[in-house]
């Protein structure tokens, strides 16, 4: 049985630090130059978990089967610059699921949580970054009906 709620006092830190290190070893395949996975000490990633805790402005949203963690998503609630006409916009910076997990209709549970806890705070919009490199999130942003909103380029100074 799968289960998404928030992460709670309790709840296993250990294995969504786990998670959270697959994640950025993940990501560094799209882009090695970006992280260091090979340094990452749990030190380094739990405070945001911690934080997520006490703050009503975030969260770590999970995914359980069996009682096991085997995914989560990062939420929370930013403030705009004041040129912005959207004052507060919700941000999703972190989504996984343990790979073993995938195509069970996990991600696609985390980000309808993800969907209520902004909702709940009566935020409209919210963003989410991956690499373009990334097609299966890709595929998945775009099946739940996200669209994109802008491009990022990487220049390499020494290419010119």
């Amino acid at each position: 049985m799968i289960t998404i709620r928030e992460l709670r006092t309790g709840d296993d830190l250990g294995a969504v630090l786990t998670l959270c290190k697959a994640f950025f070893a993940e990501y560094e395949t799209h882009h090695e130059e970006f992280f260091d996975t090979d340094n990452l000490s749990d030190a380094d990633i739990s405070g945001r978990f911690l934080e997520s805790l006490e703050s009503d402005r975030s969260a770590t949203i999970i995914a359980l089967v069996d009682n096991e963690i085997v995914g989560y998503a990062s939420v929370a609630v930013r403030e705009q610059p004041r040129f912005y006409k959207i004052k507060k916009v919700g941000a999703i910076s972190a989504l996984m699921v343990a790979t073993k997990y995938r195509r069970k209709g996990i991600g696609t549970r985390l980000l309808e949580e993800a969907r209520v806890f902004f909702r709940r705070r009566g935020i409209k919009y919210f963003t989410l970054y991956t690499a373009s490199a990334n097609k299966s999130a890709l595929e998945l942003y775009k099946r739940v009906g996200l669209s994109e909103l802008h491009t990022s380029f990487l220049g390499d100074t020494e290419a010119f």
